[in-house]
């Protein structure tokens, strides 16, 4: 990551790059960070690679690029916090109050300004695309996002991650890791509209071995919905449904669903991959 010194340009339109590019690894994330460093830490980071532009009148830029191994990764640490309108920068991007995000092939990058003024959101976008350049090709987005079925499907709220942190940060289940999650479960969490106002949500998790998928359906119908049958459905107190079934190793989890023949539909359309 040390070449970003060379290859993004130090002056972008009337924006100079001021101060020292530093880098972090995941041992000094924490004295970049104060707060969120645990968010990125849950994905495959490997360095971090930061520098400031300083343009006219005072105004500031921060630029990080996060080196997260894959694409795969990449794509993770861009779609757990997704918010604002694409910008058409990199394989996918959103741009809002002064925030760029995006992601190219195995890098997530932020750009920032606390000046919300017309340029330095120019300005944001102008270091941005200018970064891509520097990143490489575009690369494939995790295998579990194409298993999901595609009717009513919200692609932009769905979110790839590993972590309970990650989940919470979705859709928040349970203080403790009732189902869990570390480094080696690979979890998608998706959006589906329902007709009945409030979106339904899927939640998917892959487990190294189906042993671990059972279990960590019985931990959560223990703790989230003990009063669900052998069908593992359950009515909730905002009058919804959940479900929970496992198949091989994956584990399918339907929340906010309207009838509990949705969340039937839902969870028998996944399109896993026979062994």
């Amino acid at each position: 990551m040390d070449d970003f010194g060379r290859s993004i340009p130090k002056k972008i339109g009337s924006w100079q790059a001021s101060g020292k590019d530093r880098l972090f690894d995941r041992q000094t994330l924490y004295d970049y960070m104060d707060g969120g460093a645990e968010v990125y830490l849950a994905f495959d980071l490997r360095q971090v690679w930061a520098r400031k532009y300083a343009g006219p009148g005072g105004g500031e830029l921060t630029l990080d690029i996060y080196d997260m191994g894959s694409p795969e990764e990449a794509f993770g640490v861009f779609s757990c916090d997704r918010e604002d309108p694409g910008a058409g920068i990199g394989q996918g991007s959103e741009y809002g109050f002064g925030l760029l995000r995006f992601h190219q092939g195995r890098f997530f990058v932020s750009v920032m300004t606390a000046d919300e003024d017309e340029a330095s959101g120019r300005a944001v976008l102008d270091v941005g695309r200018a970064v891509v350049a520097a990143l490489g090709p575009p690369g494939p987005g995790p295998d579990m996002v194409g298993f999901l079925p595609r009717e009513s499907l919200r692609p932009e709220r769905t979110s790839y991650f590993h972590a309970n942190v990650n989940l919470n940060n979705r859709y928040f289940i349970a203080s403790e890791n009732i189902l869990g999650l570390d480094r080696s479960t690979d979890c998608v969490f998706a959006e589906y509209g329902t007709g009945a106002g409030k979106p339904g949500c899927l939640l998917l998790v892959r487990y190294p071995g189906a042993e671990r998928a059972v279990a960590a359906r019985r931990s959560f119908l223990a703790s989230y919905a003990p009063e669900a049958g052998s069908e593992g459905l359950a009515q909730t107190e905002n009058k919804k449904w959940v479900s929970a079934v496992v198949r091989d190793r994956y584990l399918i989890i339907v929340f906010e669903s309207p009838d509990p023949d949705w969340a039937r539909r839902l969870g028998s359309s996944i399109d896993i991959p026979k062994k």
